[in-house]
């Protein structure tokens, strides 16, 4: 088998690829995309605040900050779709005919990474489900988390699709 691993921005290697010459992409790409901007990220470094949710160590065991895809709001949920719009629209341009993407969501986010795709003109073909183990659900509700210290605001998720 011949196949080549890139490190790149990958809206720029794609744009320098020739039309129809990659018969498949596989990427886990930033879905939450407000979790790498800069303020975003000095608050991750800072180890508080913002999207990023900086999880308890468990018998000596540090783990690492997750994103809340939760406290997006409707211009974070559209730049999403705008990203994957983009994307879809150069991999339609390089894949060869026939070719595929497999590429990685969330189950809350999924339709907003699948729907521009589908909307470039890709055909959804199905999914394959990652079981993953969490330690508890989703977020508390933002600042009221030891006010409602039993209710979560996205259920444990055991799955994570690949479509």
């Amino acid at each position: 088998m011949y196949y080549r691993i890139y490190l790149a921005d990958a809206f720029a290697w794609l744009e320098a690829r020739e039309a129809n010459s990659i018969h498949a992409i596989v990427t886990d790409p930033p879905y939450g995309l407000k979790e790498y901007t800069d303020v975003e990220k000095a608050k991750l470094r800072h180890g508080r605040g913002g999207i990023w949710r900086i999880p308890p160590s468990f018998d000596g065991c540090k783990r690492s900050p997750l994103p809340r895809f939760t406290v997006l709001d409707n211009a974070d949920i559209a730049a999403l779709r705008s990203f994957f719009a983009r994307f879809s629209k150069q991999a339609m341009r390089v894949l060869v005919p026939g070719g595929h993407i497999m590429i990685a969501a969330n189950p809350l986010l999924s339709h907003c990474v699948y729907i521009p795709i589908m909307d470039t003109g890709f055909e959804k073909r199905g999914e394959i489900i990652r079981l993953v183990q969490t330690l508890r659900g989703g977020d508390r509700p933002k600042n009221a988390h030891e006010e409602f210290t039993d209710v979560s605001v996205m259920p444990r998720s055991g799955w994570e699709p690949w479509g």
